[in-house]
């Protein structure tokens, strides 16, 4: 335990840290940052042994086996990143690319579930305790901690499902960002539906334009104003 509280976790906050700053930030991507954050405020209290021992209600030890068995679920995120190489560099389908998706989406629902179960099973049969050490403040950030990633990989399950089956195991090349950089969203799809919306209302701005165009260009013409005139005369 104490590998991966002086080594993996500072690592880990440190890689989050400048994530935020060089990605999270220039993209404006808020979900991504909230994540990182969440993350951070969660674990940086176990990178010590007496913040362990606090986080923990006096059991350092079953703290640490805790923020372990939260970081599994990163495991993900080397399926996501081959996959995001596979969006770059693919012409066409390719069943592997299928089965990369269906692997997320299983290792996603399994974050899901553990999520529920470490809630459950795990955190809340110590309210009482945690609750008899006056730590009431470190057990609310641990429980909403928990909720909230596990309610954020609900929402990112949900997109990568949202095409079906056929949309998981058919490769679709990309629309290339105009710097051909990293997006998350846009890996997963959720800035694909934001890019249809924003075109159905740039679509429907500009047919509202082209028709007070068009009435303008009538009045100036002379034609409309022919036409409200035999209209007042009838």
């Amino acid at each position: 335990y104490s590998l991966w509280r002086e080594a993996a976790l500072p690592l880990s906050i440190g890689y989050f840290m400048t994530d935020i700053f060089i990605y999270c930030i220039p993209k404006k991507d808020m979900i991504i940052t909230f994540h990182h954050i969440i993350m951070v405020i969660s674990h940086y209290p176990v990178v010590h042994d007496a913040g362990a021992k606090l986080a923990g209600a006096g059991d350092k030890d079953w703290v640490t086996w805790l923020s372990i068995m939260g970081y599994t679920s990163e495991v993900c995120t080397v399926l996501l990143n081959y996959r995001w190489y596979l969006l770059q560099t693919l012409e066409e389908n390719w069943i592997g690319f299928g089965m990369v998706n269906i692997s997320i989406v299983i290792s996603w629902a399994a974050r899901v579930v553990l999520f529920a179960y470490l809630l459950i099973w795990e955190i809340a049969p110590r309210a009482a305790v945690y609750a008899e050490t006056k730590q009431v403040l470190t057990y609310s950030v641990m429980v909403l901690g928990h909720f909230v990633i596990g309610l954020l990989s609900l929402y990112w399950l949900g997109l990568m499902c949202r095409g079906g089956l056929k949309g998981l195991i058919t490769f679709k090349k990309p629309t290339p960002s105009k710097d051909g950089s990293f997006s998350f969203g846009g890996d997963i799809g959720r800035d694909s539906g934001e890019v249809k919306k924003r075109k159905s209302l740039d679509a429907a701005a500009s047919g509202v334009a082209k028709a007070v165009a068009k009435e303008s260009q009538a009045w100036v013409d002379g034609a409309k104003f022919n036409e409200e005139t035999k209209a007042k005369k009838l």
